[in-house]
């Protein structure tokens, strides 16, 4: 191959930047051309009015300089219209006219799944874990995770500061729409004494519970974890609950976190406040760990393509580098319940 593209797309992570520098600057010194495509599969259309709204030629200088930055430099979307064969085979097109003959994509599920049609279609593809929720079971961690528990890590610690001045319970919600891992993680760094999770069932009740041992217990201040993914795997009976506690206000087709934290103070008889890190979690510069990851496995996809080895999913496992078919990449849940058991006995309240 003497020329490949690279993308972003989905959520943004931090490392990503980091990531597209290793594949360029790999891709340049075995004498190989790229093309970043921007917003992710949107790039690959070219329907935007100029043509460097969608590409761009990379070199050595377009990289440099980015490796400490969140975000991505070739900017991320997602493309809802993308799981049409026919606009796959008009990416295909696009690419063919600019001699492209292979795309390392670097994004989550959606992006693997993207790369695996392109790559059934005969474009080869290569795909790199970015994505904070850490929700590719085959590699141990996905770039932008470790960046994204240490911010949740941060401001947990600065809010069990006030919660022990004012003696309440904090709900902080962390991202995780289908998984808990950033949930579980920061529980465990942080000492939490709950994490909620959507692969776990829970209960309100159950909460407020141990809300209240802890008060009885003498605790000032609690720590709850909550997956912003967690409402689905909820097994309180809302009717009743409504029934019971007729002042509470809240919709049983979606309960805030503010609100969660008000029934679980009704309940408990505990002041619970709630926080939501929301997208704070997605930016900032990337901890080391995460360059790292990113540099490794960036310039390891571009070893594959070298090879004329493709449809795979670049990942890390015992600190080495591993690659699996991309289709086999997105089987399969990260959810390591020993993990999950560890927040209950080391935040445990007797």
């Amino acid at each position: 191959m003497k020329r490949i593209g690279v993308l972003t797309s989905g959520g943004d992570a931090p490392g990503m930047n980091a990531a597209i520098r290793a594949v360029v600057r790999t891709a340049l010194k075995n004498q190989m051309s790229v093309v970043g495509f921007k917003r992710g599969y949107n790039g690959l259309l070219m329907r935007s009015l100029r043509p460097e709204d969608d590409y761009i030629e990379m070199n050595a200088r377009s990289v440099s300089g980015i490796i400490h930055k969140g975000g991505t430099v070739l900017m991320t979307a997602r493309c809802k219209e993308f799981h049409k064969v026919s606009v796959q085979k008009e990416a295909i097109r696009n690419m063919r006219a600019l001699g492209v003959d292979g795309l390392i994509c670097i994004g989550g599920n959606g992006t693997l799944a993207g790369a695996q049609a392109l790559n059934d279609l005969g474009m080869p593809t290569i795909g790199i874990p970015g994505t904070i929720d850490n929700d590719l079971c085959y590699s141990e961690y996905t770039i932008g995770f470790d960046t994204a528990l240490n911010t949740a890590v941060d401001a947990v610690n600065r809010i069990r500061d006030t919660g022990d001045a004012h003696e309440r319970a904090s709900m902080v919600t962390v991202m995780g729409r289908d998984c808990g891992d950033i949930a579980i993680h920061t529980a465990i760094a942080c000492g939490a004494e709950l994490a909620i999770v959507p692969e776990i069932p829970w209960t309100l009740e159950e909460v407020a519970a141990t809300v209240h041992k802890g008060v009885v217990g003498g605790k000032r201040s609690m720590i709850l974890i909550f997956a912003e993914g967690a409402q689905s795997s909820l097994r309180t009976d809302l009717v009743q609950l409504k029934k019971d506690y007729p002042k509470l206000r809240f919709n049983r087709d979606h309960i805030t976190s503010s609100q969660f934290a008000e029934i679980i103070e009704q309940l408990s008889g505990h002041e619970t406040r709630a926080t939501v890190l929301g997208y704070t979690q997605r930016g900032g510069s990337p901890t080391a760990n995460d360059r790292i990851l990113a540099t490794r496995t960036g310039s390891y996809a571009v070893e594959l393509l070298l090879k004329d080895v493709y449809g795979r999913a670049v990942g890390i496992r015992q600190n080495k580098i591993i690659d699996v078919p991309i289709a086999s990449a997105m089987d399969g849940s990260t959810f390591d319940p020993e993990l999950f058991n560890l927040v209950s006995v080391t935040g445990s309240i007797k």
